[in-house]
């Protein structure tokens, strides 16, 4: 009996956080380069019961009673790299990848981070930035990396990827080629321990990436889940009232 309760008591925790992960892709909907996350599950080692109750002489000696199941755990969380549909803004400062590779970013720190979102701004000393403040990075024509100045409010992406209005310069787009080493941070920016590649790659002006949750794709996961805690619950619940019967009514002497 206790068996099924930590079978069904690991299920419900592993609903749950599958749970609060839809929660987290749902509040994402509407944030632009968002990629959702999903939860990958892995089954638990069956453990084996051992006590020690099988007495030779004086001496106690182990014997094996069975085996119990813990059901299905946490493996850990997964990103969907998959593109997003593009979104057609017409402002000049919003830009779209259409393909692979992310653009690329400088914290305060000087440190790379890597985003999908190219909703992009100018700062007061004319750097174009992210929508938190991270300096954007190009290439020159020697393919030597520069922040991104602008020096005229004319800017254009040209067929050939160069950006009028600054010095002539392109994106780095970085792509890498195990995308699950990068680690997404608090502010929706991924970080990555090896050197990506640049890239070149398809990038369009006046359009942003939308998130890629897929609305009803996560409703109907949602209610699955819900439908299945629900049932683990009431086989807990079923199982702890004949414990209670067990414990207080079957050994009870009148």
């Amino acid at each position: 009996m206790l068996r099924g309760i930590y079978t069904a008591a690991s299920g419900m925790i592993t609903k749950q956080v599958q749970l609060e992960n839809l929660s987290n892709n749902v509040s994402n909907i509407n944030t632009a380069g968002y990629k959702k996350q999903k939860v990958s599950l892995k089954s638990f080692e069956e453990l084996v019961l051992m006590n020690k109750d099988k007495q030779v002489g004086d001496k106690s000696f182990p014997r094996r009673i069975g085996t119990i199941e813990l059901g299905v755990g946490i493996d850990g969380t997964r990103t969907n790299f998959s593109q997003g549909d593009l979104e057609k803004t017409d402002r000049i400062l919003d830009f779209a990848i259409n393909g692979d590779g992310f653009f690329t970013v400088e914290d305060e720190n000087g440190s790379k981070k890597y985003t999908r979102d190219g909703r992009f701004k100018i700062d007061s000393e004319g750097n174009l930035i992210a929508t938190n403040g991270y300096k954007v990075i190009g290439l020159d024509e020697n393919g030597y990396e520069k922040t991104i100045k602008v020096n005229s409010e004319n800017i254009t992406l040209n067929p050939d990827g160069t950006i009028s209005g600054t010095d002539n310069l392109k994106f780095l787009i970085t792509t890498f080629e195990d995308k699950n080493q990068l680690l997404r941070d608090a502010n929706d920016f991924y970080n990555s321990k090896a050197d990506g590649n640049p890239v070149a790659t398809d990038i369009k002006q006046g359009f942003v990436e939308k998130s890629n949750v897929d609305t009803i794709e996560v409703i109907t996961e949602m209610m699955s889940i819900m439908r299945s805690y629900e049932s683990s619950q009431k086989v807990m619940q079923s199982l702890d009232e004949t414990l209670s019967k067990t414990v207080n009514e079957v050994g009870n002497v009148r």
